[in-house]
């Protein structure tokens, strides 16, 4: 078993500069013998307990190349990218060039995208969940043909390309591994079957259990090996000296320890 951290945007304490602060931790997971890090592709979030607040949120890319160059071991990858955010020929050189700045240590993490304030507030046509998950898989084969193939060229439902070139290559051969991030059970896990090579769903251990068991029966009808997929669960872990700490943590609204996430 590995664990990794996903970052947040850390507003410092007292002031300062925001990226001081994920620098700090995303070293300290390293430091720790952590497997990889990862930053989540969002631009604006409302805090839930109070909807007129922002919290802040960095963009995903210039921080993950900004650790690719200040980190020496631990794995880098969005978790996840939402593709409809940008062109799919875009990512795919955004991830490749993250691959070699880092030299071999990103994951391609791909997404449908669900966050419809950031699509409503930043301009782009959200679409129906149907056209997302479409854009999903032209862009996991788009990702693998321009990682692999000089030029490529591949004709999608939404997305296509015309001998693209991508050139250099990504480090890790024959690509980096690519996760597919969701719990879907009968488009986004078959996505997962058919292309990835990871995959990420959140829960407690019932309903991650139900959603392998999902992933194993369209690993079976894909004619796939179920082990070929690397599995992973998404939670919010609590960390305390003692029962009286954790319970003043348990306590605190903006800790979702208790949704399956932080």
């Amino acid at each position: 078993m590995k664990f990794g951290l996903q970052l947040s945007t850390y507003p410092p304490r007292g002031g300062g500069n925001s990226w001081d602060s994920v620098l700090a931790v995303a070293r300290s997971c390293e430091a720790a013998g952590l497997d990889s890090v990862w930053f989540a592709d969002h631009f604006m979030w409302r805090d839930e307990d109070d909807p007129d607040r922002e919290r802040p949120n960095l963009e995903c890319f210039l921080i993950l190349g900004a650790l690719a160059s200040a980190t020496e071991r631990v794995r880098l990858g969005a978790l996840v990218v939402g593709v409809p955010y940008r062109n799919p020929a875009l990512l795919a050189k955004m991830h490749t060039t993250l691959d070699v700045i880092s030299h071999g240590r990103s994951i391609v993490g791909l997404g449908a995208g669900w966050h419809k304030l950031e699509f409503d507030s930043y301009g782009w046509p959200f679409g129906t969940v149907t056209e997302r998950m479409e854009k999903l898989e032209d862009a996991v084969q788009i990702t693998k043909l321009m990682m692999t193939e000089r030029p490529a060229t591949y004709e999608g439902k939404h997305y296509s390309i015309h001998d693209a070139l991508n050139d250099p290559l990504p480090v890790q051969k024959p690509h980096p591994p690519i996760m597919i991030g969701g719990g879907g059970e009968k488009k986004t896990l078959r996505l997962v079957a058919q292309y990835a090579d990871m995959c990420n769903v959140f829960g407690d251990p019932e309903q991650v259990a139900h959603k392998f068991a999902v992933l194993r029966a369209h690993c079976e009808r894909a004619a796939r090996p179920y082990d070929d997929v690397t599995k992973s669960n998404h939670v919010g872990i609590l960390i305390a000296q003692d029962e009286a700490e954790l319970a003043r943590k348990r306590a605190i609204p903006r800790i979702r320890w208790d949704r399956g996430h932080s």
